[in-house]
């Protein structure tokens, strides 16, 4: 094996490391809360032992910054503007929606949250979550734009109805994980999509 190689693989073994720490802290974030998330039970989740979290992340705070980035990338795939695009306007409206909740709605939106509501007064912290949340809203406006263009409707208005969706389902995701109300929130989600339908076709 030349050094090169011998390289590669250690480098291959670190960033392996790094994403089971990162894969372990939002997992236990979504299952029980930054208050009580520990950085022994991080490591325990993920195979490996304490030592390996300092040697790896310089303190705790960098662990879970690392984490924000990591829901961030997460919450920014499955979305091919192209695939999307050749379907009927309304099977596109349902497709997006439903996508989009299920960032919002699921596991890694419930560990963004919590890392958001324990650094809320954090300037690292901060930093970390609106460069992240930056990246992410311009990747799926794109996406957006791209999947409604044929719709009739100039670039504000498309974007309009994106913006007025994320409020929607920040809201509705604020509700499942407070009340645990799925049957409410499928049904706002369903309205949305309705009068989303009923613009973009009418």
């Amino acid at each position: 094996m030349s050094k090169g190689d011998g390289r590669r693989s250690q480098e291959e073994r670190r960033a392996e490391t790094r994403a089971r720490l990162v894969d372990a802290t939002i997992k236990l974030l979504n299952e029980k809360g930054a208050t009580q998330l520990t950085m022994e039970e991080v490591a325990r989740e993920a195979g490996l032992t304490r030592g390996a979290i300092q040697y790896h992340f310089e303190n705790p705070k960098a662990l879970l910054v690392e984490s924000i980035f990591e829901i961030a990338d997460r919450l920014s795939h499955h979305l091919d503007a192209e695939v999307l695009s050749r379907l009927p306007l309304e099977e596109r409206i349902d497709r997006i929606v439903d996508n989009y909740w299920q960032g919002f709605g699921g596991a890694n939106y419930t560990a963004f949250i919590e890392i958001a509501m324990r650094g809320r007064q954090d300037a690292e912290f901060e930093s970390a979550i609106t460069s992240a949340l930056t990246e992410v809203d311009k990747k799926r406006a794109i996406v957006w734009q791209a999947v409604f263009a044929d719709s009739g409707r100039n670039r504000e208005e498309i974007q309009s109805w994106r913006r007025m969706l994320m409020i929607t389902l920040r809201g509705l995701a604020l509700t499942k994980m407070i009340s645990g109300e799925r049957e409410k929130v499928s049904l706002h989600i369903g309205q949305f999509k309705d009068m989303l339908k009923r613009y973009l076709t009418e």
